[in-house]
């Protein structure tokens, strides 16, 4: 009696321990750190991310924000849409955190009169004659205005605003807040608002990152609850398996929180993921404890309950560790990735695998012990047994047994075909990581990027920043001809949209400054003086070479003006004498522009450096791809002068899609060999080793034909498949080895089996069907990779299940015959 006093207050104070940190552990949640960008997945070294650090501390930050306004009624262009958009920049500007804000209402326009260039406000008004001479401006200049201030129908107006460098997130949510309200408040009179852009996507995950765990949590509980219930009938069977679960997941998350891991679209799956995994531990002990129960008459006092449980847990401990090492080595092989938020995924699941073994093996026998103090009646055993309905398990162990030895035959040929057909789809995988694509094609933040698709230039954005080697050639007639040569055939590209960069801004102005008369005279004068607009302009001797001089002059010659819309490159033709003339020529178009050309050059007067920007309509992988390539191939000329850097969202993005590949490769090969070591080690035997196996190669061959067939990318979210059915799958493979290494070997081969499924079988079939309901949850998900996750891992948990009592019995049989042969030679 006092050893059962003993035993229970130990069993009382360990349930009250893990009972109180479970609930300290969720009641800080709140804490979590989150990041749902694909930042958070680059490493800081990687080329990519530090050419957009340079891009951005030479030309200003590359995560703007896209307001579309949008007349569905007709033009833009009326005057209370003007007028609207107006006050919206004014006001805009304004907001905490804006660098800069940019609309058709507050553009500088280069204009020409008789007198040459001058630069004049794009709009000076909402009268009818002001609006007219504003579309007059804007047909004038389509290369700079349309798809990126004004869609090619007038019926969209865009308002770019930029934010300041390194801007908190928690500063841009309050921004688009408020943006957002503006646009609520202003909408009075038609006008329809879109604010797109690759900040509103990650403000978006991640609003949607932590409601989406509140959502599937419960969704996988209760999925995981059914599943126990009618596996065991009883209440018991669920609230316990429930309690040790729900400790294992919520002291993970603890830790994030204590250690300030950021939560990111990987480390979201791990509290989800241990309530899967935890349950499988559960479940083999919930399963055994009522199987030897059940084989018991009469009462069951409490020293038998407490006998028949540490002998569950003496036969079940070493399967269960064993499978747990392998688990969490699997997990552990995400080291290997060259992603960050992997590897900490990898050593959160590794962990939480360690927690939910200990709970199984310490917090459920006190569990056990709880519950059935007072013993179990003759009665309720009995009323159990009528509930199992014992025949028709026997009828399915049977019906197992009969196929496994009579059509060994037809798996072994189905496994090779399957294996065949899955190398033969593995190259149609496609891989790539679009944000965009996360969202369900009708949400709001999808369907207000396809229209600003479709009306303006694209969403997604390539930066190319050149430098000159040299020094300060940016100016440089050649290199400027190259430039806009470069810009035609990008925009033979049917996903470019817009490209922007200086040179349509050097050909305006050579165009303003030339198309009335014969530019340039040489003449032999002490002095020379630029007459653009008087008589009294001029510059030093340094404007030009000091043997020549030079002279603007009002001659009306008969000439084609359209010529000079171009990047001047002929010394003779603007009456100079060489290039270094022309580089000059152009530095003073620039000083007389004196208009903001900071994105697109880093220096008014001597650059070093400049910013093409491209926008694009597709931001798939080989869209980007194909666009990179071409860019790279373009200047591959010019690297002994220049060097060319491609940065922006999609550079991120496309790096992004290779090292998800790479870690791909990395991990599932490095948790192959691990798990193939420690099964061989843990067996004694390399045979053992590559049989274990088996459950883990359906569990990836249903993956990745499941990705081929079904067109689902692998991404930052679904390349985490191949790890957890390795370490879930391999599970299987542990406990029906196990078993099958232990039970007798009596009565032949059939009934061997039978005896396997009875118990091991059994446990496996449960813990099969509540890992895949478990995942199913997942289908839930706001999150369109997370459902695809859900699809795949629900596949290949059942391959891996089924595999194991059917594929790998057959190889342990032929095993077992080819050793007895051996052994009688």
């Amino acid at each position: 009696m006092k050893a059962k006093k003993i035993q229970l207050t130990r069993d009382i104070t360990i349930t009250i321990v893990a009972i109180v940190l479970s609930i300290l552990s969720i009641s800080m949640i709140s804490h979590l750190t989150i990041d749902s960008s694909t930042d958070a997945f680059i490493p800081n070294q990687s080329e990519v991310v530090q050419v957009n650090k340079t891009i951005e501390a030479e030309f200003g930050s590359l995560d703007a924000l896209v307001l579309g306004v949008q007349n569905k009624t007709g033009s833009i262009l009326n005057p209370h849409s003007l007028s609207l958009i107006q006050t919206m920049t004014q006001e805009i500007e304004s907001f905490a955190g804006v660098h800069s804000v940019m609309s058709l209402t507050n553009l500088d326009h280069i204009d020409g009169d008789e007198f040459g260039m001058k630069v004049v406000p794009l709009f000076s008004g909402v009268s009818e004659t002001e609006i007219e001479l504003m579309k007059e401006r804007l047909g004038s200049w389509k290369e700079i205005y349309d798809s990126s201030l004004i869609s090619k129908d007038q019926t969209m107006a865009s308002i770019v605003v930029t934010m300041e460098k390194e801007l908190p997130a928690s500063d841009q949510k309050e921004l688009m807040d408020s943006i957002n309200a503006l646009s609520t408040k202003s909408n009075n009179n038609g006008e329809t608002f879109t604010l797109i852009g690759l900040p509103v996507v990650k403000q978006q995950i991640n609003e949607s990152l932590v409601s989406d765990m509140i959502i599937l949590a419960p969704i996988v509980g209760l999925l995981i609850i059914m599943v126990l219930f009618f596996s065991f009938r009883k209440i018991v069977g669920v609230i316990l398996p429930l309690i040790t679960i729900f400790f294992s997941a919520s002291i993970v998350v603890a830790l994030m929180i204590i250690f300030n891991i950021t939560f990111t679209m990987a480390t979201m799956l791990v509290p989800v993921l241990l309530l899967i995994v935890a349950s499988a531990y559960a479940i083999h002990v919930m399963s055994h404890f009522y199987e030897e129960i059940l084989e018991k008459d009469g009462d069951v006092s409490y020293e038998e309950i407490g006998l028949t449980i540490s002998s569950v847990i003496k036969k079940n401990k070493m399967p269960i560790i064993l499978a747990g090492i392998t688990t969490a080595a699997g997990f552990v092989a995400q080291l290997t990735s060259p992603l960050s938020p992997f590897r900490m995924f990898g050593l959160l699941s590794a962990f939480g695998v360690v927690i939910s073994q200990i709970a199984s093996l310490i917090l459920l026998p006190a569990l056990l012990r709880i519950t059935y103090r007072n013993g179990l009646k003759k009665e309720v055993i009995a009323s159990w047994k009528k509930r199992e309905a014992k025949g028709s398990k026997h009828i399915f162990s049977n019906f197992i047994a009969l196929v496994v030895i009579k059509y060994k035959k037809i798996f072994v040929v189905v496994s090779l075909v399957l294996l065949t057909l899955t190398i033969v789809l593995i190259p149609r995988i496609e891989s790539g990581t679009d944000m965009l694509k996360f969202f369900k094609p009708n949400s709001k933040i999808v369907q207000d990027t396809s229209l600003y698709n479709d009306k303006m230039g694209g969403s997604g954005l390539i930066n190319v920043m050149i430098t000159h080697k040299e020094g300060k050639r940016i100016l440089n007639p050649t290199f400027l001809a190259k430039l806009d040569t470069f810009e035609s055939k990008l925009e033979e590209f049917n996903q470019v949209g817009k490209i922007q960069s200086i040179a349509p801004y050097i050909k305006r102005m050579n165009y303003m400054l030339n198309k009335q008369s014969v530019p340039y005279q040489q003449q032999e004068e002490e002095e020379v003086v630029l007459d653009f607009f008087s008589d009294s302009f001029s510059f030093d001797e340094t404007a030009v070479d000091n043997e020549d001089e030079l002279i603007i002059e009002g001659a009306t010659l008969d000439f084609d003006s359209e010529t000079y819309r171009e990047i001047p490159t002929d010394p003779l033709k603007y009456g100079l004498s060489n290039e270094a003339d022309l580089t000059n020529l152009i530095s003073q178009y620039l000083v007389l522009y004196s208009g903001n050309l900071d994105m697109l050059i880093n220096d008014t007067l001597e650059p070093d450096k400049t910013n093409i920007t491209i926008m694009i309509k597709d931001t798939g992988v080989e869209s980007t791809t194909e666009l990179t390539d071409f860019i790279n191939e373009y200047w591959n000329d010019e690297t002994d002068n220049y060097d060319v850097a491609i940065g922006g969202g999609e550079a991120i993005a496309l790096a992004l899609t290779k090292l998800v590949t790479k870690s791909q490769i990395y991990s599932l090969v490095s948790s192959l060999l691990i798990v193939f070591i420690l099964l061989a080690i843990l067996f004694r035997s390399i045979k053992y080793g590559f049989i274990g196996l088996i459950p883990v190669a359906f569990a990836l061959m249903g993956i990745f034909s499941s990705m081929a067939l079904l067109s689902i990318p692998l991404d930052i979210i679904t390349s985490l498949l191949a790890a957890l059915a390795i370490g879930i799958g391999v599970d299987y493979a542990i406990h029906y080895i196990s078993a099958y290494r232990r039970i007798e070997r009596t009565n032949g081969d059939a009934a061997f089996l039978v005896a396997i499924m009875n118990t091991t079988g059994r446990a496996i079939i449960i813990n099969m069907v509540s890992v895949t309901l478990g995942f199913a949850g997942l289908i839930f998900s706001r999150f369109i990779p997370v459902q695809q996750m859900g699809i795949l891992f629900c596949i290949s948990m059942i391959a891996a299940g089924l595999s194991s009592i059917t594929v790998l019995p057959i190889a342990l049989q032929f095993l077992h015959k080819k050793t007895n042969k051996e052994g009688n030679k």
